[in-house]
């Protein structure tokens, strides 16, 4: 059980309309804070990853948890590419970005003919364009509607700021 979902999901079909209204409308702001020091986060904490390779569509090299702490929901945000985040500290953390690296294998990362490691308890979602969606299941079993709504109004790409907004990240 993950500590915060008590109080953030209800009718999933009204909260995907809301949140495609206000994604459309650019309405969503998200709390978003620095990912300094990964090897410091606790693991039962980290509800969601969105993980963009180096050569993604959109924010390249782009790392985003979304994290449970004192009693708040926000975004840690990195970048291995264009930032200092150090890739090597993430993976220690959640090792299944590790597939998705092509520093660790001779055979082309995932989805390029590699496997994808799916650790217990964790859903996985290809977002399309070398991105890349973790997220626990007991998140995705609650809103299995709330992902397909948006998926089919907005897209995959989004899916990690519509999970994040589900669960309180806004501002």
């Amino acid at each position: 059980m993950v500590p915060h979902m008590n109080t953030y999901f209800g009718d999933e079909n009204a909260l995907a309309s809301e949140f495609v209204r206000k994604q459309k409308e650019n309405l969503i702001k998200l709390n978003t804070c620095d990912l300094q020091a990964p090897r410091e986060l606790e693991e039962t904490n980290i509800l969601a990853v969105h993980y963009a390779d180096g050569g993604a569509q959109g924010d390249a090299g782009a790392v985003e948890i979304l994290y449970f702490s004192n009693h708040n929901v926000q975004v840690l945000y990195g970048n291995y590419c264009y930032g200092n985040l150090d890739l090597n500290e993430v993976i220690c953390k959640l090792p299944m970005l590790k597939s998705l690296d092509s520093r660790y294998s001779f055979e082309p990362p995932y989805p390029f003919g590699g496997s994808l490691t799916i650790p217990e308890g964790w859903n996985y979602l290809y977002m399309g364009a070398m991105n890349h969606f973790f997220v626990r299941e007991g998140i995705a079993e609650k809103a299995s509607t709330f992902l397909k709504i948006v998926q089919k109004e907005i897209g995959s790409w989004i899916v990690f700021d519509a999970i994040a907004w589900l669960c309180g990240a806004g501002e």
